[in-house]
């Protein structure tokens, strides 16, 4: 079996992890965050790609295959650098005004996606959910409706479209909330085309107990991060 290194600036990987752990049951997770440099989307470019290299060789240090589980970093990385986590734009081209891309201005201007998206301003979402996660977990919850004004301002326009594609990590905790502010939605996330692509590195083993390990740029916050990802992996949100 493999250990999985994943990479994020904080909590919103762990979305990506708890799929892993689901999928690939057997194989050890290394997750670094990167909370030194939280938020990515307002870092600049150039900064951001030295900031990536630097947590993939990290991650090679400790683990067999990386993974990006952030959408800012997986678009200004190399294919060949690592499996990436990015908007599945090729999944609606053909029904664009009726999709709704939230993600970072760096990822969105990095992917130069087709005019006809619609495309919300969210730019501080990653960081208030990164906030939020952390008061609620200690209640063992994950509950975002402290997030509803916000999304309701930024988002209750776009009522009436049928898809919307997740296109930052952060953004899968305030799926409900997201529900409710535009009613039934396709949701889509990238997930799925990452966990083909990890497939081809990786097998399942559910008879072998996975090892999971925090690691971080700044604080050390595995307390904070290990009771997310059981809540995570609970389904409590």
């Amino acid at each position: 079996m493999a250990t999985i290194g994943v990479y994020d600036s904080g909590i919103g990987g762990l979305t990506t992890a708890k799929i892993i752990l689901d999928k690939f049951a057997g194989n050890d997770l290394f997750y670094l965050a990167d909370n030194y440099h939280h938020p990515f989307g307002n870092t600049d470019e150039d900064t951001l790609k030295e900031v990536v290299r630097s947590g993939i060789k990290h991650l090679r240090a400790h683990s067999d295959i990386v993974v990006l589980a952030c959408n800012t970093a997986s678009s200004i990385t190399e294919d060949s650098e690592a499996i990436k986590l990015l908007p599945p734009l090729g999944e609606f081209k053909k029904d664009e005004s009726a999709t709704l891309l939230m993600a970072t201005a760096r990822t969105i201007s990095s992917l130069h996606p087709a005019s006809g998206f619609k495309i919300a301003d969210v730019r501080e979402l990653a960081t208030q959910v990164e906030i939020q996660a952390g008061l609620q977990s200690v209640k063992n919850s994950l509950d975002m409706c402290e997030l509803t004004p916000y999304l309701n301002s930024r988002i209750a326009e776009f009522k009436g479209v049928k898809n919307v594609i997740l296109g930052c990590s952060h953004y899968l905790y305030v799926k409900k909330q997201l529900t409710e502010i535009l009613g039934d939605v396709t949701f889509s996330d990238g997930n799925a085309r990452l966990c083909e692509e990890l497939a081809k590195h990786v097998t399942h083993n559910p008879t072998k107990a996975a090892k999971i390990t925090f690691d971080f740029t700044s604080t050390d916050e595995s307390k904070k991060y290990g009771r997310i990802l059981r809540l995570l992996m609970n389904s409590v949100y």
